[in-house]
């Protein structure tokens, strides 16, 4: 199975792309990124069994492929047409949701709620410190 995720940025040289998969690589300014969200892509993609390439072309942008192995259990999948329903949670469980983009801290904010979760919101690291310094 392949996912792929592509963005129309300035794209990336070939020697910034080598390294993007290490772990704490950035070529963000200090206190705008920790360059760790390829590199966990990037493990949770070889956990899986899978491999990732980036493909890019500066002033055209950036494309990631994920390709993961797929699953060949025999199960039999439910009717395509009428998604499953949600179980609902037994035990109304906490997430805090940390995320510097408004629009996309609401939806996943909401996503939580309508199924179940309490959400708790933060937009950024300072702010989610002081949410869980006011938990026990």
């Amino acid at each position: 199975v392949m996912v792929a995720v592509t963005d129309t940025g300035t794209g990336m040289p070939p020697e910034v792309a080598q390294k993007a998969f290490d772990p704490f690589f950035t070529t963000k300014d200090v206190g705008q990124g920790t360059g760790l969200g390829l590199s966990q892509v990037h493990g949770f993609v070889k956990q899986s069994g899978g491999h990732i390439k980036i493909y890019s072309e500066l002033g055209q942008g950036t494309t990631v492929k994920l390709y993961l192995p797929r699953d060949h259990s025999g199960a039999v999948a439910e009717d395509a047409a009428r998604p499953a329903a949600l179980a609902p949670i037994q035990r109304k469980l906490k997430v805090l949701v940390v995320e510097d983009e408004d629009g996309v801290r609401a939806f996943a904010v909401a996503a939580l709620r309508d199924i179940g979760f309490e959400a708790v919101e933060a937009s950024n690291a300072a702010a989610a410190l002081s949410v869980l310094d006011a938990y026990p």
